[in-house]
């Protein structure tokens, strides 16, 4: 007996929970409120019919689930690619499962559990349920002919039971023969496919193989620009080793510069030459001055000539200077004419610089004596040779690649076609299911 039912996302119900008590429960209200949709959920729960149009709108899947007043619960489960149900048994921690089966298959031990069978009658096609009526329809017969009636009453014989076994079990299995045939044909037809797909696993191997040979022009490329930095690095340095090669050959006939003279000496002696030279001049002018004087006269006995005296005097004592000056110069000879140091400042800086690169070229000679030898290029088309690989590299990249591209291509050609040949079959053929490209196909492969 049916103590609780519960529906969730079942036609316009979102979750509808019914505790039924002992006795007869009636359900009122008015219309297109969900009425009709509790007996259709009983239905499906007892029957479990191919339709999927009981799904709520936006859901994934419908829920039924009575709770028997023994403690079993029964869930019916609907979704878009296929029916199942789950069987809690009392005070189990899990429940069983029952999944892939078929249209209109209900498992023995639902059956059992709910006790909801239908009567089939001989000489009759549709069973008649004795405990869900359609809506607008009498219950039970009541709008039946007498010889359903008599028939539905005589069935409860034993004879007329197994009558109705053997009926049915002659229509089971034909329906059985006839969907063997059914699922034979299709497991042909997708075994041609499959066959169709037989190349897959090479693609994926080539592909594999492109995708490694992919890999390694790509640390090849990474390589390239290293190399490049190399070779210029080494034709600076050739350069260089060349410039300093030429400014060696230069110099190399170069005697080394003279000492320089002490040019200090050489100024103080010109001073004291044109100093002499002005002294002399000054006491010839002098000696010229006094020799055209007279002998002075006599002197007057006055005061006056007395002055005059004492400054002759001095006068003569000047004269007497000079002219020991005079003889004192005499013996000397003419002071050499002055030279320009103009040229001598001009060597002494041209020496300067020359220390200076001197100093420089010697800095330079002792780093490129810690370098080692430049490596020697045995052959002329060393260079050249280099260069070709790394063009046959690079098109053999650009040529995986469009490999790559390619089998990407046919892949995706594949894919559309798996995906129309399973719209085209629609739902499996053994189980009912719906058919979904993903279990057919890893979208990560």
């Amino acid at each position: 007996m049916i103590a609780r039912l519960v529906l969730e996302n079942f036609m316009a119900h979102a979750r509808t929970e019914l505790e039924l008590g002992p006795g007869v429960t009636a359900l009122t209200g008015p219309n297109n409120v969900g009425k009709s949709a509790v007996v259709e959920a009983l239905r499906c729960l007892a029957q479990n019919p191919a339709p999927r149009h009981v799904i709520r709108h936006g859901a994934k899947e419908a829920r039924v689930s009575v709770e028997l007043d023994d403690g079993t619960r029964v869930v019916w489960i609907r979704k878009k690619a296929g029916a199942g149900y789950q069987l809690w048994r009392p005070g189990a921690e899990a429940p069983e499962e029952f999944w892939k089966l078929g249209r209109g298959g209900v498992p023995d031990e639902i059956r059992e559990a709910l006790r909801l069978e239908t009567v089939v009658l001989e000489n009759r096609d549709d069973a008649i349920d004795v405990h869900l009526g359609d809506q607008r329809r009498p219950i039970f017969l009541l709008d039946e002919p007498p010889s359903t009636a008599a028939a539905f009453f005589a069935a409860s014989s034993e004879s007329a039971h197994l009558l109705a076994m053997q009926d049915s079990l002659k229509r089971r299995t034909q329906d059985a023969r006839r969907d063997q045939a059914k699922a034979t044909a299709r497991l042909s037809a997708v075994e041609d496919a499959l066959d169709r797909l037989s190349g897959l696993p090479d693609l994926d191997l080539a592909l594999a193989e492109a995708r490694d040979k992919e890999e390694l022009l790509r640390r090849s490329g990474e390589g390239i620009p290293a190399l490049e930095d190399w070779l210029s690095r080494r034709a600076d340095l050739k350069r260089g080793a060349e410039a300093a090669a030429r400014r060696a050959r230069v110099l190399e006939p170069l005697a080394a510069p003279p000492p320089p003279a002490p040019v200090d000496r050489l100024a103080a002696l010109g001073r004291d030459l044109r100093a002499a030279r002005v002294a002399r001049e000054s006491a010839k002018a002098k000696a010229t001055a006094l020799a055209t004087l007279s002998e002075p006269a006599a002197p007057a006995p006055t005061a006056r000539p007395a002055g005059i005296l004492a400054e002759l005097r001095g006068l003569l004592r000047q004269r007497a200077a000079v002219l020991a000056r005079t003889a004192a110069l005499a013996p000397l000879a003419e002071a050499p004419a002055s030279v320009s140091t103009l040229r001598v400042a001009e060597l002494a800086q041209g020496i300067r610089a020359l220390k200076a690169k001197e100093k420089a070229l010697s800095g330079r000679f002792a780093t490129l004596a810690g370098l080692r030898e430049s490596p020697t290029v045995r052959k002329a088309d060393a260079l050249a040779e280099l260069l070709r690989r790394l063009s046959e590299s690079r098109a053999a990249q650009d040529a995986a690649r469009k490999a790559s591209e390619d089998c990407a291509a046919r892949l995706d050609g594949l894919r559309a076609e798996i995906a129309a040949r399973l719209d085209a079959v629609g739902v499996c053929p053994t189980c009912g299911a719906g058919l979904e490209l993903h279990r057919f196909i890893r979208e990560d492969a």
